[in-house]
């Protein structure tokens, strides 16, 4: 979380250009910027940002050290402590998710807004994770690890939850285009009329049969979610496809009518991946990858599927 917090510091540095409500003057000309500056300004928008991350990290820092305790003193009690930070640590994410998906990405077009929209991204954030982790499982058995603690059963899961998440996402995507489809506000329509025309137009259809028809497709028969190396894979196409989306989000806003597409683009994913992926690899080095003295680990390792 800490890196992705320095990452961010390019983003504040050229916050004039990228985003037009911090344009000196910009409220003095636009009336729905001006009816928005309480919220829209760039004091209050780096608070914010410094208030999700530090939502992020403690809550990183506390599950990941308490379980680290319980592996050295079983104490159930600790187990308990989880379970009780869980639940108000889930609304406390999903909350800083939300507003962080509002501030980074919808602002980019300050006229436009969706009450919508940090869930479309909070669904984009899962399926993305449950895309990845068969890789990243794949690649630790191939190390060695984890050889009898994740099991096809568990495959199966991740399997499912895939397909599950491949669902919602698209549900909550035709959800927001529908209702502002059919409400025709210019206010709104506008953000789509961006990514329907030009070259954009081949690119939302590329979501449309890349990011939900074909995964789903892909993902809907039992026997897919069994073969672990078929499942990473489609794992890999939907994370790509995941990336694709984020790109929609993002540039029809610097390049309206054009899809540009440029070895910058590239590289600055790989790079930040890349970055991530280190830092998770150095991570994983320096402690049990499973909670040993968990009293649910035995249980959780003799799950099976129905």
């Amino acid at each position: 979380v800490w890196l992705m917090a320095v990452l961010l510091i390019p983003i504040l540095l050229g916050i004039e250009r990228l985003y037009h409500w911090a344009h000196p003057g910009a409220a003095d000309h636009d009336p729905l910027i001006a009816a928005k500056v309480g919220f829209l300004n760039e004091s209050f928008f780096i608070t914010r940002l410094v208030i999700y991350f530090a939502i992020w990290s403690v809550l990183a820092w506390f599950f990941y050290a308490t379980s680290k305790a319980q592996d050295s003193s079983g104490d159930p009690a600790l187990t308990r402590r989880m379970e009780v930070l869980a639940a108000p640590g889930i609304v406390l994410f999903a909350l800083a998710i939300n507003f962080a998906a509002f501030d980074l990405l919808m602002s980019l077009d300050p006229h436009w807004f969706s009450t919508i929209f940090g869930v479309y991204y909070f669904a984009a954030s899962v399926l993305l994770f449950f895309a990845v982790m068969p890789k990243v499982f794949l690649w630790l058995q191939a190390q060695g690890l984890l050889k009898h603690a994740v099991t096809i059963e568990h495959y199966h899961d991740f399997g499912k939850f895939l397909f599950a998440f491949t669902v919602f996402w698209a549900y909550i995507a035709f959800s927001q285009y529908m209702l502002i489809w059919y409400g025709n506000i210019p206010e709104e329509t506008e953000w789509f009329l961006k990514r329907q025309t030009g070259g954009w137009t081949a690119i939302s259809l590329t979501l449309l049969f890349g990011h939900f028809i074909l995964p789903f497709l892909m993902l809907i028969s039992r026997h897919v979610k069994r073969r672990p190396l078929l499942l990473a894979s489609i794992g890999v196409f939907v994370a790509v496809m995941c990336w694709v989306d984020m790109y929609w989000l993002v540039i029809p806003e610097f390049s309206p009518g054009v899809a540009r597409f440029g070895l910058l683009d590239v590289l600055v994913y790989l790079g930040m991946a890349g970055l991530f992926s280190a830092a998770l690899s150095w991570r994983l080095g320096r402690t049990t990858l499973v909670p040993e003295k968990d009293p649910r680990l035995e249980e959780s390792l003799a799950f099976e599927n129905a």
